[in-house]
């Protein structure tokens, strides 16, 4: 598991708007060069935020990205 990488994509997801909408658009080619577990992976593909927040996600992060808080 790797709280790093986790709170580095959420990040991302929160700060980068192109990310963002990669994101949306197509979550597994997003996700495809970040060093996440399946476990991770299969969390953001689903927008898994409890998972997330498990394994490690800053909570302060999953609540604030725009258009993603709450889904």
């Amino acid at each position: 598991m790797s709280r790093y990488e986790t709170n580095v994509v959420l990040y991302r997801l929160k700060k980068d708007s192109a990310f963002r909408d990669r994101f949306r658009a197509d979550p597994g080619s997003a996700l495809a060069g970040a060093d996440l577990t399946d476990e991770e992976r299969e969390a953001f593909m689903r927008w898994d935020t409890r998972k997330l927040n498990d394994l490690g996600g800053s909570l302060h992060l999953l609540i604030s990205i725009p258009g993603l808080a709450g889904h």
